[in-house]
């Protein structure tokens, strides 16, 4: 990289769950959402980026509702949200686009049918979907409907994504081959799958963020650990995994860093010298 790139500011983007956030082993993801921080090394790694002009962007699955304030003390120059279906800068939302109506009101009603609980995930708000009864009981205030009636009085009905445990897929198996004729699904790696709708994932996110800036991939990073990270890290110029990364992610990867819980992101952001 000759001394002129050097100069122009990097732009950054970083998945949240698994990368800049550990999930330790025995802690639900729900819990982890709802209450895990960034260490003490990784708000210091991104006020140093902020520092140096670098522009770091926060690239995550989660929506925009589920993003804690921890994460916004990070200062980020913005957040991709809902798997890239939603852009924030400077606290107001630039881009979003949910899942239509009609799409979306038909994959519940088979979710529903198949018995497949599911937390429901907008920009705004979630709702927990749990078909056979029962609370849904996952991320504290997280609203229950136990069908689409209950979920059209519950919400907006603006939906980005769907997110589901592992203990879900067998009965996700019986509609998965009609619900992909417009979702793509993912695993998370963590005990957690999701579903994004088919064109609608964080690569998305990373072209409205260039686009917005009026840069192309050049001095673009990308850091993941899991399959959903895929399509932003083939986006950027130097695709990073973390040491705990699927092997898919490592694969693709152009540098591998160590782990989320031994800070993998400072790491790498000191070996291409960003900090």
């Amino acid at each position: 990289m000759d001394a002129i790139e050097q100069d122009v500011p990097a732009v950054l983007f970083f998945d949240v769950d698994g990368t800049i956030i550990w999930h330790p082993v025995g802690t639900s993801t729900d819990d982890t959402v709802a209450h895990a921080v960034p260490t003490p090394a990784v708000t210091e790694a991104f006020h140093r980026l902020r520092d140096r002009g670098h522009l770091a962007f926060i690239c995550t699955g989660r929506p925009l509702c589920l993003a804690s304030q921890a994460l916004l003390d990070l200062r980020p120059a913005g957040l991709v949200t809902s798997a890239g279906a939603c852009l924030v800068i400077d606290g107001k939302v630039v881009a979003e686009e949910p899942i239509p109506l009609e799409i979306f009101e038909d994959a519940v009603r088979r979710l529903v049918d198949a018995g497949v609980e599911v937390l429901l995930e907008g920009t705004e708000g979630c709702v927990g979907l749990i078909p056979g009864g029962g609370t849904y009981e996952g991320i504290p205030g997280v609203p229950t409907a136990h069908s689409l009636d209950d979920v059209r009085r519950l919400s907006n009905m603006r939906f980005c994504k769907f997110s589901y445990q592992d203990s879900q897929l067998p009965a996700l198996q019986t509609v998965k081959d009609v619900l992909s004729r417009h979702f793509a699904f993912f695993d998370l790696g963590l005990g957690v799958g999701e579903a994004c709708r088919i064109g609608q994932d964080k690569a998305t996110g990373v072209r409205r963020v260039l686009e917005y800036l009026g840069r192309d991939e050049r001095r673009t990073f990308g850091f993941g650990d899991s399959e959903n990270d895929l399509p932003m890290l083939r986006s950027v110029e130097t695709p990073v995994a973390m040491g705990n990364a699927l092997p898919s992610v490592k694969a693709m990867a152009s540098y591998v860093t160590t782990p989320v819980e031994e800070d993998g992101v400072p790491a790498a952001l000191a070996h291409f010298g960003l900090i």
